[in-house]
Parts: structure tokens; C-alpha cells; sequence
């Protein structure tokens, strides 16, 4: 029984650890191959022309070019380590996306590594941003809504933009045909600090779908793994997948830590006050009260707190100058004092607006005996008061140094947060979705 001759498996090489040197069937310009028997197509980086590799080592124009060669801003066949691997840039593509009439260029470089396989350095050239990454292994799923979320391996990763990728340049070899004038749309998702590129490019046969994984990655380390000239382009904006620096638990973490021991220190502050009452007399309105007061300690600086009343007024005010002055020094201390209370009918509604009573706190007086005098006055008009009702008290908490501890604990978790906002708002500003997807 006859049996059919076997077919030779493809070499993945063509000839193992060494490069193939031809010439460019159009502009004779000398071609190296380095990516071997994984190699589809190649792309003269003289005159543009693509072809393909023969098995017999030459080359068949697929698609005949004449353009002047542009300058990447990293060499074709340069090589560099990156994650602990050394890499050949066998390819460079320019593509562009036009949104509302705004171009936004990148530059891919095909990076090999016979051993990793394949991977994508891509350079911004709208803001000097870099990503690299590779093929996903497997499909994430999408979830459609005003803004699309792509799940993978437990990750949301949220719809950044979309747009038709067009080919721009071409030079070197690529496992897969690229022609200048190829669209495909592109349809990206972040999630930091990963993002998905989900590329739908159609064929003859209908839909090309491919997935890649990226991440951010700083220019000095691309420039340093490849030994570019000078210093790296400026990096103008934040990256689609960096990691927002300021979104970290520290500060909530010790602004609660530092709450807890300000409502400690408040209790401790409050109970340590006497909050005494010195003086609560009723006044007539048009008199002056004279009356000796003696409170704190000699000498021992404390707070006070005069409180105003005025009783069976409406419609009308009334006014209280107060002098404290010391029976040895004959210092004075100096306030006043007004109340009032309106009230009506507007528009079928009753309203009532006014301050009654009222209170001011004088901090920084020293204990002792001191000379009350009071000038009360009343407004004749509408319902004027009757009586007031003046108490003081010695030695009660002031509200300033409960409170200003607090603005400022709670300052510097509210600051970190307006700079994660202004972070995220700097993210997104080039995305579909500017103003909604802060995280």
C-alpha cells in the first residue's frame, strides 16, 4: 500500500540565529530579515513598497509604493530591554485618528523577541505619552450602556474612546499584511494601570478582531532601553491607564485617626471650663445699670460671654452698651449689644427674620473685681420691648478652638481630593467622555 509523501512542517525560522540580507524588488534598497519564518510581509523603509517573503528567500511585491522615508522617533531594527527581555523593533506604523476635525498621530513599533513573541511600543505623538503591551489571551465582554465597560478577569475597565485608526506609514516586517490607507476602529478601555484596545478591521471574509493588553510605560525608560539620542519627547498630558498618584487612603485614614482625638480633646477642653454664670438681671429699656462684678481669679485671663434678650418685642430693635472696668487698674472693657425681630405677612405667608436673643464672647480678661455698666435703649417704634435680659457668664469654651482643629483636619483629605478630581479631569479631557467619568 502506497503511502502520500508527508509534507515538511514550516520552519519558525528560516535559518536559526542568523538574518537574511536581500534587496527591494522596486528600489533595489537593501532589505534584513530578522523576523524569520514568522514573517508575512515587509515594508521597504526607502520606498514604501510592501511584499512578501518567498520561500526561495525572495521578495514579491504585494502593493508598489514611492514615498519619501520619515523619520520615527525610534530607528527601525534598534533593539533595547524592556521587562527584563531584549527586544527588536522589526516594524514601525504610523496611524491617525480625526475627531472633530482635530488629528491625533501615534507612532506603533513592532517589537519581537524570539522567545516572548511579539509586543506593541507605542509613542503618542499628540502629548509624548508611551504604552506597550501585547495580544490578549481571550475576549473581554462588553457591557453597553452611555459609557461601555469592558469586564476581564474580574476587572471593569471603562470606555475611554473610539474612532476610525487610519494607516499612515509603513516600514519593516510584520507577521500580518498592513498597507497605508488601512482603517480599522479602534475602540479603547481603561482601567488603571491597564487598558484594553479592542481593533475591528474589516475584511473579504468580514470582521478582523484583535485585542490588545497595554500599560503605561515613562519615556526615560523607553529611551534608556534603546539608547535614543538626546533627552526623550515631553510627556505634555497624563496617559489614559497612569495611576492617579493622589488617590490613596492615607489621608482619610489619618484625617479619621486625627477626628477621633479631636472630639477627645474637645470633651476634655469643654469639661475642663467652668461655664459659670456671673450676672442675669432684667434692665428697662432708657436706664443705666451700675453694679459691682467680681469673677475668675486674680490676675488669671479667662473668657466671657454677654447674652442679650429683649422681652415682648416684634417689629423693632433694641441696644445695649456694656463697659466692665477694673476697680484697681480702671481698665475698661467695652461691647454692644443689639437684638431685634421682625415679623409680616407677604404674599398669603407669614415670615419672621431677626436675632433674639443675641451673644458675643471677650476673650483675655483677667479675673477680679470690676464696675458693670450697662446703657440699655429700646426703639419706640412697632412693639418695642419691654424688658432686657442681660447674663454674662465666666470662663466658657470659645468656639474657635474647638472648630479650627477640625477645618483643619478635614483640609488636607479635601485638598488631596480636589488634586485626584484635577488628575482625573487631565485623564479624560481627550476621551469620549470628559466630563463623566471621574473615578
Amino acid at each position: 500500500m502506497n503511502q502520500a509523501p508527508q509534507q515538511a512542517p514550516t520552519k519558525l525560522f528560516r535559518e536559526e540565529g542568523k538574518t537574511g540580507a536581500i534587496e527591494c524588488p522596486a528600489c533595489g534598497a537593501p532589505i534584513t530579515l530578522r523576523g524569520f519564518g514568522g514573517v508575512e510581509q515587509v515594508a521597504c523603509a526607502y520606498c514604501g513598497t510592501v511584499c512578501t517573503p518567498e520561500s526561495d528567500g525572495n521578495l514579491e511585491i504585494l502593493q508598489a509604493a514611492e514615498r519619501q522615508r520619515q523619520k520615527s522617533v525610534l530607528d527601525l531594527h534598534a533593539r533595547g530591554t524592556l521587562d527584563g527581555h531584549e527586544w527588536e523593533i522589526l516594524g514601525i506604523v504610523w496611524r491617525e485618528i480625526v475627531a472633530d476635525g482635530v488629528r491625533y498621530p501615534w507612532q506603533e513599533f513592532l517589537l519581537f523577541n524570539p522567545y516572548q513573541g511579539y509586543r506593541w511600543l507605542i509613542y503618542q505623538m499628540s502629548d509624548g505619552c508611551w504604552s506597550i503591551g501585547g495580544p490578549l489571551l481571550g475576549a473581554p465582554e462588553i457591557e453597553q450602556g452611555m459609557q461601555p465597560v469592558a469586564l476581564w478577569q474580574g476587572e471593569r475597565y471603562k470606555h475611554f474612546s473610539s474612532g476610525n485608526a487610519r494607516v499612515t506609514y509603513v516600514e519593516g516586517e510584520f507577521p500580518w499584511q498592513v498597507f497605508v490607507g488601512d482603517t480599522a476602529q479602534a475602540n479603547d478601555y481603561v482601567c488603571p494601570p491597564s487598558m484594553l484596545s479592542i481593533e475591528v478591521q474589516q475584511t473579504d471574509h468580514g470582521a478582523d478582531v484583535n485585542f490588545t493588553q497595554m500599560r503605561q510605560i515613562e519615556p526615560a525608560e523607553v529611551w534608556q532601553a534603546f539608547g535614543g539620542e538626546g533627552d526623550p519627547p515631553t510627556k505634555l498630558g497624563v496617559h489614559p491607564a497612569e495611576p492617579n498618584p493622589h488617590k490613596t487612603k492615607f489621608y482619610w485614614l489619618a484625617g479619621a485617626g486625627l477626628f477621633v482625638a479631636w472630639i477627645v480633646m474637645m470633651i476634655v477642653y469643654v469639661s475642663g471650663r467652668q461655664d459659670k454664670q456671673v450676672f442675669n438681671e432684667v434692665i428697662e429699656p432708657g436706664t443705666v445699670l451700675v453694679e459691682p462684678l467680681e469673677f475668675g481669679e486674680d490676675g488669671k485671663k479667662g473668657t466671657l460671654e454677654f447674652e442679650l434678650q429683649a422681652l415682648g418685642m416684634d417689629n423693632s430693635w433694641a441696644y445695649a452698651e456694656i463697659m466692665l472696668v477694673d476697680v484697681e487698674t480702671e481698665e475698661a472693657v467695652g461691647l454692644g449689644l443689639e437684638v431685634d425681630a421682625w415679623s409680616g405677612v407677604s404674599g398669603g405667608e407669614a415670615w419672621r427674620e431677626g436675632t433674639n436673643p443675641r451673644s458675643k464672647t471677650v476673650g483675655g480678661v483677667e479675673g477680679g473685681k470690676y464696675m458693670l455698666q450697662v446703657d440699655a435703649k429700646a426703639d419706640s417704634k412697632g412693639n418695642p420691648a419691654d424688658s432686657l435680659r442681660l447674663t454674662i457668664k465666666h470662663d466658657v469654651p470659645l468656639g474657635r478652638y474647638m472648630f479650627l482643629p477640625f477645618l483643619i483636619i478635614i483640609a488636607f483629605p479635601l485638598i488631596n481630593l480636589g488634586r485626584m478630581l484635577a488628575f482625573e479631569t487631565k485623564r479624560w479631557a481627550n476621551s469620549d467622555h470628559a466630563t463623566s467619568s471621574w473615578e
